[in-house]
């Protein structure tokens, strides 16, 4: 998770919505033409070979599985853009290219919206985090994959409905996310654990935890409250575990008492109880897994990669809790993270960019992506097939898909399923961007101790209305 890009003019999307209107109305490609009556909305594949090409933020897969192509490209998604270049692409005359944009889902963000509000069509798949998704489809700049025929029953309800907005599925979900709880079960027990059922009851066994006799000296918890988007993460798991409609779909407030409680706890943690330091207000995904790995917190929110990094860790033996930790779910239900694979309106190529996107998303794949990628699958047969690694793919058996080792992501598959079945989707509203702006601005405020925490949620209440019309706070 990483900071998001500025707000960007109402406008853009307001176009979209009112080219989106007309298209419910009347039926149209996701390019804005009409389609006629009883016509497939996926054109033949052109003679010859075509290029598909994905425009992706950086891979973090932490294992390597095959030994990439290129020296340079050791990430899971290489892996599979590679294996299907060499064995796919002969078969179907489709190559796979795929461009990455480094420095995080801010830059993410930008230059795949900046592609998409110039018309070019030099990309054919973006892979969106999935928040994003409203937002290029509102705007018209992603296909509807109506009638791609993407079976639902074969994902988990999860991820497959974060592809969606307005009733169509825009995007097939390529990989998940689900926030997780580390803690150090040396010093509290798994039945303390699943006996938790709330961010306060958490946040207490901590501070018994790190408070009572012979305890070694440690924080209770580690989050991310940084000014980026775990901050925007961590804070709505925080309320939502008060109230599930705290936040309506369109990012206002639904509930104020529990966003009130819900912040009040936070400060409490912080300025009070000092289970979570002042100095958090700083941590990104790193600095709270750097503090749990070097033994300086008891318990950690964080993703399900972060278990193949400590995993790892123990055989090296780097880690200073590499054999004291153990996973749970959060007693309170995650926000999910993920990305979905979307089709641009532009491209040239959607039937075979939609070829494209069924492999990257298969069940093979999937399998590769989780055991040994790291990354949380959205199908359930990948935590079915635990650590067995396809041999191929379709017609091609017999060339592994991504090698035959896998890594320690299988051993906590039900923890991520648990996890997954709970979680929520941040707003579904065009203007993401926008909301999350707001919380990054004015919650960091409660956090360095300045204003009431009542003005502080009236104004955030003002901003958040503004924000989910796409317009500056008042």
């Amino acid at each position: 998770m990483n900071p998001v890009s500025p707000p960007r003019s109402a406008l853009t999307v307001a176009a979209g919505l009112a080219i989106t209107a007309v298209c419910l109305a009347v039926g149209c490609t996701a390019s804005g033409s009409a389609t006629a009556p009883g016509a497939s909305p996926w054109p033949a594949q052109a003679a010859g070979t075509t290029t598909v090409t994905i425009l992706s933020g950086t891979d973090t897969s932490v294992s390597a599985g095959n030994k990439p192509v290129h020296a340079d490209e050791s990430g899971m998604y290489s892996q599979l853009v590679d294996w299907w270049n060499a064995y796919e692409q002969p078969r179907t005359h489709i190559a796979v290219a795929l461009e990455t944009i480094p420095g995080g889902a801010t830059a993410e963000h930008s230059e795949m919206l900046s592609d998409a509000e110039t018309g070019d069509a030099d990309y054919d798949i973006y892979n969106l985090d999935n928040e994003w998704v409203p937002e290029f489809a509102a705007a018209n700049f992603i296909r509807s994959l109506r009638g791609g025929h993407l079976q639902e029953r074969d994902f988990l309800p999860q991820p497959f409905a974060s592809g969606s907005y307005g009733g169509q599925l825009y995007a097939a979900p390529f990989t998940t996310d689900v926030g997780l709880l580390y803690y150090r079960k040396d010093l509290v027990s798994k039945t303390q654990v699943n006996a938790l059922r709330s961010f306060s009851a958490l946040l207490k066994l901590a501070e018994q935890r790190t408070t009572s006799e012979g305890t070694t000296p440690m924080v209770g918890y580690a989050g991310q409250f940084a000014d980026y988007e775990g901050l925007t993460v961590n804070v709505l798991e925080i309320i939502h575990s008060y109230d599930p409609n705290a936040f309506t779909l369109d990012g206002e407030i639904g509930n104020e008492n529990a966003v009130i409680q819900g912040l009040q706890q936070l400060y409490d943690a912080m300025f009070v109880f000092s289970v979570i330091p002042p100095a958090e207000r700083n941590y990104t995904e790193a600095q709270a897994f750097t503090a749990f790995a070097t033994g300086k917190a008891l318990f950690m929110r964080n993703w399900p990669i972060d278990f193949e990094l400590l995993a790892s860790a123990s055989v090296r033996g780097s880690s200073q809790v590499a054999s004291h930790f153990a996973v749970a779910p959060l007693p309170f239900p995650s926000v999910l993270g993920g990305q979905d694979l979307a089709i641009s309106a532009k491209s040239r190529h959607p039937t075979a960019a939609l070829r494209v996107i069924k492999y990257l998303t298969s069940p093979q794949a999937e399998q590769c992506l989780f055991a040994v990628g790291g990354f949380p699958a959205t199908r359930p047969s990948a935590y079915a097939q635990g650590t067995a690694l396809p041999t191929g793919y379709g017609g091609i058996t017999g060339h592994p898909l991504c090698g035959t080792v896998p890594g320690p992501s299988p051993e906590i598959g039900q923890t991520i399923l648990a996890g997954i079945a709970k979680a929520f989707q941040r707003p579904r509203t065009p203007y993401y961007t926008e909301f999350t702006a707001i919380m990054q601005d004015l919650v960091p405020q409660l956090l360095n101790g300045e204003p009431d925490l009542n003005d502080l949620v009236h104004a955030l209440g003002s901003g958040l209305r503004a924000a989910a019309s796409g317009l500056p706070p008042a």
